[in-house]
């Protein structure tokens, strides 16, 4: 029997910035791509690539975090237009000088993040993984593609925290019948009420409900994107769906003049908007990914074990900064940022009356300066994701409804979507989801939308396509 031979191999990072000289911490590529090893009795080939970001770090003190890439390679036999998700084997692995590589345990991708505490640029080069195209149906004899793709993470470590900030947030969790935040000790289930230990749902669910421990309750290490989805990691999703896929998922006019399978966004960096929970499902699905929770939105702003400051933003104080029209530079392009001297640290579209706010969704990471960039100035969650409060509405899984308690954490996509379009993971069903974070386009009394712990927009009707929506996506560690 001869070789499996690939005509083809192409690297396509999701996250795509041709520009290679932007200098604001999100951008990553893949490159040096290469074919090694075949083992024909086992079924799997070696994939080697180098990977490279801005701006990482490894820390043991303080945050003890780290950010990351997830990696993931998708494949079609030569003929077809079907690109599916390559299963990797979970022991064949190598890592690149500085990196350490961990196989999800579903093999759907892998995580690549520092070895060491550290903080700067990384390039990891010499990066092997292993596809066991045996799994996925492929032939020794099959010629086929495969396409490599890169999303840039944030792991959140395991431990105690805190949901609610005791302040005046509305809908805020709450301990029981007190003010007070309530702290979340471990894994297991949570008892929702107004009893002193009782998790409050202070409106927004219904008390007297119990939180399975399988629901993502923020207490387990989990990962999630550093940004939100930029319009190139779309065009990305959609370029590799078959076309009546393609059609389902394109809500947005920010691929005005493109069609499948060449989508091309107008503004690859900026934050992709114009969509509803069904597309940001799909996302997740193909990726290997899975929506995240409200309660870990609070845990990935406010850190571990932090007490939380009343009617904090997500960079842990209580004054934001809007930033206006007419403070960018090179607006619209890879390198879009804030104007030297401007201290603004977060872009909503029409915050006050004046309606001199952006008007639009922003580069996302914008506000990660390349220099003198603290956590208040670059807008930062403690463990360092951008853009929680600001940009787009986070679309997160509702603690207080039967349905959105019904989401488990242990559910992640299996890179496949149904033929028309739609995810196959039954419980992630738009009416699981609310909103967090954000005053994208709402009157000026309600910036309270961008605090931590306000929970105003968690009974919204997500169902309808909406140009105030993101996508951000998490990951249980392993």
């Amino acid at each position: 029997m001869r070789a499996l031979t690939f005509l083809r191999f192409v690297v396509c990072g999701a996250l795509l910035l041709a520009h290679g000289h932007t200098t604001f911490g999100n951008n990553i590529s893949v490159g040096n791509t290469t074919l090694g090893a075949q083992n024909q009795s086992d079924q799997t080939v070696a994939i080697t690539f180098d990977v490279a970001w801005e701006n990482s770090w490894r820390t043991s003190n303080n945050e003890a975090n780290y950010d990351g890439a997830w990696i993931f390679v998708k494949y079609r036999v030569n003929g077809t237009s079907d690109w599916r998700h390559c299963t990797l084997a979970p022991a064949q692995f190598t890592a690149g000088t500085g990196a350490t590589i961990v196989v999800s345990s579903d093999s759907m991708g892998a995580f690549i993040h520092r070895s060491t505490n550290g903080i700067g640029n990384v390039n990891f080069n010499g990066n092997t993984l292993s596809w066991h195209y045996g799994a996925d149906g492929v032939i020794n004899g099959d010629n086929v593609q495969i396409r490599l793709f890169a999303l840039e993470m944030v792991y959140i470590p395991e431990g105690e925290y805190y949901l609610g900030s005791g302040g005046s947030e509305v809908n805020c969790f709450k301990n029981g019948n007190s003010a007070s935040a309530f702290l979340v000790e471990g894994p297991g289930a949570i008892q929702t009420g107004t009893n002193a230990g009782d998790l409050n749902l202070n409106g927004q669910g219904t008390n007297g409900t119990v939180i399975p421990a399988g629901y993502p309750n923020g207490f387990n290490a989990f990962w999630i994107m550093k940004y939100e989805c930029s319009q190139q990691q779309f065009a990305d999703f959609l370029n590799h769906l078959t076309s009546v896929q393609a059609a389902a998922n394109n809500t947005s006019t920010n691929f005005a003049g493109s069609s499948h399978p060449a989508f091309t966004p107008l503004v690859a960096d900026r934050a992709y908007n114009n969509l509803s929970v069904a597309q940001a499902t799909a996302f997740a699905d193909w990726a290997g990914l899975r929506p995240y929770s409200e309660l870990e939105f609070e845990k990935a702003c406010r850190g571990k074990s932090i007490l939380p400051v009343p009617n904090e933003y997500p960079w842990g104080t209580t004054a934001a900064v809007r930033m206006e029209s007419n403070q960018f530079s090179n607006a619209g392009q890879p390198d879009e940022a804030v104007l030297t001297g401007v201290l603004a640290n977060a872009a909503y579209r029409n915050s006050n009356s004046s309606g001199n706010g952006t008007g639009r969704p922003v580069r996302v990471g914008i506000f990660a300066r390349s220099t003198g960039s603290g956590r208040e100035l670059s807008g930062a969650t403690y463990y360092g994701v951008l853009n929680m409060g600001d940009n787009l509405i986070e679309l997160t899984i509702r603690a207080g409804t039967a349905i959105g308690q019904s989401v488990d954490a242990a559910t992640h996509g299996d890179g496949h979507l149904r033929a028309a379009g739609a995810t196959d993971i039954t419980t992630w069903q738009t009416s699981a989801f609310g909103g967090r974070g954000t005053h994208y386009a709402s009157p000026a009394g309600s910036m309270g939308h961008m605090r931590v712990s306000d929970r105003d927009n968690m009974d919204s009707n997500v169902g309808s396509t909406s140009a105030a929506y993101g996508i951000r996506l998490a990951r249980t560690a392993n």
